[in-house]
């Protein structure tokens, strides 16, 4: 796929995929979101990348759903399909996420309805020193959609979430912050850099690994029958102990080296 809406580079073990509609803010389009899948894809199967950071080119992360777009849909009679597309997006888009690599947001700037909840699903997420968050929808008399009305609580609790999505307003990074919606504030020109360097700290980890624990807590973070949650762990376990993985960090470990499994 040739991709003119996003750009994409890799530092190391590192993919690196930025939005590229600074004119725009960065609105999140149907086009967008199919190029974003596709590089997060060819990240994936790539073996040399242990991680993929999400970048906004410009002013903002994401300033949320192009609202042209929405308009000519609906001028066209399309907004039904519109709407039908973006549930189908959500869902394959909140499962891609769970079962890819890890996942890293950098966020600078605004980061508002659409551009916000599609990164709740990402591992991780930092930000930069000017970001505003903002589950806007009921400015627009929208809802919040792709699965953010049980990741968001998940995330901040279901006070603070409510809070946000009933009045709208942008939060800082420091709320954020002190939420658990982020996991670091950077100054905004050493965001992306501190992005790569947690990338680059996962990277000494193994991909299957940390793609089967990432698998554990979507399965186990709900369930109540604690009993099946050890047999999952346990199946897990066993799994584990058989891979090529497993016995690099035990030769590593006797042979008093780095382990190497990339």
């Amino acid at each position: 796929m040739t991709y003119e809406l996003i750009e994409v580079e890799q530092r190391g073990p590192v993919g690196i995929i930025r939005k590229n509609r600074p004119e725009k803010l960065n609105a999140w389009s149907r086009a967008m979101a199919a190029e974003e899948q596709d590089a997060v894809t060819n990240f994936n199967n790539d073996p040399e990348v242990a991680a993929i950071v999400f970048a906004g080119n410009g002013r903002a992360y994401c300033a949320g759903l192009d609202l042209q777009q929405q308009q000519n849909d609906v001028e066209s009679g399309d907004a039904s399909r519109r709407a039908g597309a973006a549930d189908e997006h959500d869902e394959t888009w909140t499962e891609f996420c769970t079962s890819s690599k890890p996942l890293i947001a950098a966020v600078h700037g605004y980061a508002v309805g659409v551009g916000v909840t599609t990164i709740l699903p990402f591992d991780f997420r930092i930000a930069g020193e000017s970001a505003q968050f903002g589950f806007r929808f009921v400015k627009m008399g929208l809802l919040p959609e792709a699965a953010s009305t049980t990741l968001l609580p998940r995330l901040v609790g279901a006070g603070r979430a409510l809070d946000w999505c009933l009045t709208g307003r942008f939060v800082g990074p420091q709320e954020a912050l002190e939420s658990g919606l982020i996991r670091d504030v950077a100054p905004d020109d050493e965001l992306v850099d501190r992005a790569v360097a947690l990338g680059e700290e996962l990277a000494q980890n193994p991909d299957s690994t940390m793609r089967r624990v990432k698998s554990l807590f979507l399965q186990n973070q709900l369930e109540t029958n604690i009993g099946l949650v050890q047999q999952r762990e346990g199946e897990a376990l066993e799994w584990a102990m058989q891979t090529p993985e497993h016995a690099e960090a035990i030769a590593a470990f006797l042979e008093k080296r780095p382990a190497k499994f990339r």
